[in-house]
């Protein structure tokens, strides 16, 4: 039996929205509803990656708004050093 990819998801609340990044894929979403987050998290994965969203587990890392900025704008710059390359 193959064991099914993992991605993580980084969630913050800010200004009553919840916001939703897969740092492996470098995509971000955003619901207002908490109890979207697991849905909104698996149809971003599956369409960026073209596959079924029952072939893959999500691994939900909940973080202050204050982190989650932090960590996405980290990214974000060490992406651009990247791309200037």
């Amino acid at each position: 039996m193959n064991e099914q990819r993992v991605f993580k998801a980084v969630v913050g609340k800010q200004a009553g929205w919840w916001n939703i990044w897969v740092p492996e894929l470098d995509h971000v979403t955003s619901t207002r509803k908490s109890r979207k987050i697991a849905g909104y998290t698996r149809s971003l994965i599956a369409a960026v990656l073209g596959i079924p969203e029952s072939s893959f587990r999500v691994e939900r890392e909940s973080v202050s708004a204050e982190e989650f900025e932090r960590r996405y704008t980290e990214a974000v710059l060490a992406t651009d050093k990247q791309e200037k390359k």
